[in-house]
């Protein structure tokens, strides 16, 4: 079952950056938390809050990109080191930097997505002693 939840969560990515909303929306439940841990700390609930908290995330970028650049099986969990680039929407700085997305699935649907700034925090969320 987990390397179906590698391509589960692989397929979701590709979709986002394809622009393919019905690709990004189809796998997550329902019931889906989305945890955004430092600098926010909150939980954003179902697939809207899911998009929410992406749209907020993006806000005051000119031009934003997700690039997933390893993916990680845990079991019932996949971690996907990303590097996100973006370009201030007034100011035009370039700003890069590396997130870690934890996703919990069951039965086929990702329930929880937990994003964190540290390797350390994401492999620890995932159940991985490093």
């Amino acid at each position: 079952m987990s390397e179906e939840n590698v391509q589960i969560v692989r397929s979701a990515f590709a979709a986002f950056n394809r622009g393919d909303l019905s690709g990004v929306l189809e796998p997550l439940s329902d019931d889906l938390v989305t945890y955004r841990a430092a600098p926010f700390g909150d939980s954003h609930h179902g697939p809207d809050g899911f998009l929410e908290a992406t749209m907020d995330w993006i806000e005051g970028f000119a031009e934003w990109s997700v690039t997933p650049e390893e993916f990680i099986d845990a079991g019932d969990r996949v971690v996907v080191r990303s590097v996100q680039e973006g370009c201030g929407e007034e100011s035009g700085a370039p700003v890069t930097g590396v997130f870690w997305f934890v996703h919990a699935l069951r039965q086929g649907k990702i329930v929880r997505i937990d994003i964190f700034a540290e390797e350390a925090a994401a492999l620890e969320g995932a159940g991985i002693k490093e």
